[in-house]
C-alpha cells in the first residue's frame, strides 16, 4: 500500500508529477511516448520512472526492448485523487502542454514501439 512517505517525495519533482498525470490520464504509455510528451531524453525519463516504480506508484510491462508504464493498479483512492488533482493545481498547465504533444504524436501515426520492430 502506498503511503504519504512514498507519494510525496515522488511529487517533489516536476517531471515525475507530469509523468504521473500523463499515466493517470492516458493509461499505459511507452517510454518513447513519455519522452516526446515531456520533451526530455529517454535516460532522464527512465530514471524518474524508476523512482516512481520504487515508490510503488507505477507498474511496468516489458515487450521486447520496449517498456510500457501505467499507474499501478489498485492505488489507494486518496493517491489517485491526489494525482488527478495535480492537473488543476498551479503548474498543471505543463500537463496540458504534455498531453497536447502526446496527442499530436499519436495523430501523426504509430511510434517505433508500435510498429512491431521489437
Amino acid at each position: 500500500m502506498t503511503t504519504e512517505d512514498d507519494l510525496f517525495p515522488v511529487l517533489s519533482h516536476a517531471i515525475r508529477r507530469r509523468l504521473l498525470m500523463l499515466l493517470e490520464a492516458f493509461g499505459e504509455l511507452c517510454v518513447c511516448d513519455l519522452t516526446i510528451a515531456v520533451g526530455m531524453p529517454q535516460a532522464v525519463v527512465s530514471r524518474h520512472l524508476a523512482a516512481m516504480r520504487a515508490a510503488g506508484l507505477v507498474a511496468v510491462r516489458k515487450h521486447g526492448t520496449w517498456a510500457y508504464y501505467r499507474c499501478r493498479p489498485g492505488l489507494a483512492p486518496w493517491v489517485a485523487a491526489v494525482i488527478a488533482a495535480l492537473r488543476a493545481a498551479p503548474g498543471g498547465d505543463a500537463y496540458v502542454d504534455d498531453a497536447r504533444r502526446l496527442g499530436a504524436r499519436r495523430r501523426s501515426g504509430p511510434a517505433s514501439c508500435d510498429t512491431g520492430d521489437r
